[in-house]
């Protein structure tokens, strides 16, 4: 219960904070404190995979959202990223630590990619008045999707989802956040967004589905990184990057999916 306690009272004050900058924020503030919280992520990842030189990766990552924020283009960060990380490794790797470092070095760079991806997402998005009704649902819908999965977890679950990555979830909580999730996304798309039901329900589907597949992802990382949570960054919570893992995925998939349908 003691656990559960900070969980409620960190994911109140998250909530708060979240939403005053979400809603209150004017640019370029809010472009900014996205850039610092990504480049906390970033940090958090690098210490978590234990990846040698890992204050020169850091101050890389620095420029990155610094290009990333200040406006230049996706494909020429995410090509500024591929190079860099690798003439990093090149520099920095002695001969008998090649396999352990280049397996450290791709998991990083694979999660620096679709960090890269949400906040590009957010970024774009958050400059229309459309794009913050599409964000508000998402997040709403992911949040619930997470507390749904929680609870009906622990009362229902019997069922191991997918016990070799994350022991503790299960296809009863699995089934509870896709009808949460689903329900309070669409509900919100369709009331604030006026979108069709049917492709409000069809982003609310893909919303979860792709929010659980970040959520595994981000386990699978831990797992090979041997830590059970990111960082004790949030009391009851773990780190940054568990309370973003299932939206790094999820928000651009549904963005594009929006852009693309709507």
């Amino acid at each position: 219960m003691a656990e559960l306690g900070k969980r409620v009272v960190t994911g109140i004050i998250l909530l708060f904070l979240a939403v005053a900058w979400f809603f209150y924020t004017p640019e370029p503030w809010f472009a900014w404190v996205l850039g610092v919280l990504a480049m906390a992520a970033s940090i958090e990842l690098l210490l978590m995979l234990k990846l040698p030189h890992a204050r020169l990766f850091a101050l890389f990552m620095a420029f990155v959202w610094a290009m990333l924020i200040g406006g230049a283009d996706l494909a020429y960060v995410l090509l500024a990223v591929m190079i860099g990380w690798t003439s990093l490794f090149v520099m920095t790797t002695k001969t008998d630590h090649v396999r352990d470092h280049f397996t450290k070095l791709a998991a990083a760079q694979w999660m620096v990619i679709w960090l890269l991806l949400f906040v590009s997402a957010v970024q774009m998005l958050h400059g229309r008045h459309d794009g913050i009704v599409l964000l508000a649902g998402a997040f709403a819908g992911v949040w619930v999707a997470d507390i749904a999965a929680y609870f009906a977890g622990r009362r229902f679950g019997t069922r191991k989802l997918c016990p070799a990555v994350s022991p503790g979830k299960t296809i009863q909580g699995f089934a509870a956040a896709l009808v949460a999730g689903t329900v309070v996304s669409a509900s919100i798309w369709v009331r604030f967004l006026s979108l069709d039901v049917g492709l409000a329900l069809l982003l609310g589907v893909v919303l979860v589905l792709t929010a659980v597949l970040g959520d595994l992802a981000e386990s699978a990382l831990k797992r090979a990184a041997g830590v059970k949570d990111s960082s004790a960054l949030l009391p009851g919570h773990g780190g940054l990057l568990d309370r973003i893992d299932a939206l790094l995925p999820s928000i651009p998939a549904v963005s594009a999916l929006w852009l693309i349908l709507a």
